[in-house]
């Protein structure tokens, strides 16, 4: 038989079964881990955090936060309502307010994509509310009231380290374990985000430094994870499937 007949037949069936595997559940891709007991966390415990090793903020009436004051009220003077509206569009911490126009998936993904999202981000938030309570760190607009003024709507929780600069590393970094090859454009907006922090006079440089820095040594932590890895590879096959023809 020749070549051209053989792919005619075969082709045809390894389009049939990667249609099946697409369309397959979860439980029957990959067998879910078995805890020996009940657990409050999905890949990373919090409390591994609690006592992490990490730089503290600059003390009140030190020289590094006289800079960090100088550097917030410097983007009070110069920056526009475009910037800030750039700044609040990014204010909640969700999938969407992220990434969702560099989304590598297609729609039919999205559920799935979004609770795989979730449970990191449930894990971090947990992680970066340990590590914030560990100093209190004053909001620039409540260390200073009336002399900061920011553009978005007000946070109530310690500034250091900035949540949202660890969740948009961490983000970044979860993305390009799934699309390498747009590395580089998670990463350009994580960046965005986390720089908005200050234009917009809700953190000081040195919370956004100290989230990006948590970010990454979030993530390291969760490529030790099992349950992590396992949800990447997920996440590869469903981003595989939206692109198939």
């Amino acid at each position: 038989m020749k070549l051209k007949a053989i792919l005619q037949l075969v082709f045809p069936l390894l389009l049939s079964f990667a249609a099946a595997a697409c369309s397959l559940p979860r439980a029957e891709q990959a067998e879910p881990a078995k805890a020996a007991a009940p657990r409050s966390f999905n890949y990373l415990p919090p409390e591994r955090f609690a006592a992490l090793p990490f730089q503290p903020p600059p003390e009140a009436a030190s020289e590094g936060q006289a800079a960090d004051l100088a550097a917030v009220l410097a983007w009070q003077e110069k920056r526009t309502r475009a910037d800030c509206e750039r700044a609040a569009a990014a204010s909640s911490l969700s999938f969407d307010s992220f990434w969702g126009a560099e989304s590598p998936f297609g729609p039919a993904q999205e559920g799935e994509v979004k609770e795989f999202f979730g449970l990191v981000a449930s894990d971090l938030g947990k992680a970066v509310t340990a590590v914030k309570d560990r100093w209190r760190r004053p909001r620039p607009y409540e260390a200073y009231p009336g002399l900061v003024n920011p553009c978005i709507g007000r946070s109530s929780g310690p500034s250091y380290p900035s949540g949202h600069a660890a969740f948009a590393r961490v983000f970044a970094l979860v993305l390009a374990d799934i699309a390498p090859e747009k590395k580089g454009a998670f990463f350009a907006k994580a960046g965005e985000i986390a720089e908005s922090r200050v234009i917009s006079g809700v953190h000081y440089p040195t919370d956004v430094a100290a989230g990006v820095s948590f970010g990454e040594i979030y993530h390291a932590e969760l490529l030790k994870s099992g349950d992590y890895l396992t949800g990447i590879e997920r996440m590869k096959a469903l981003r595989a499937c939206g692109s198939a023809p």
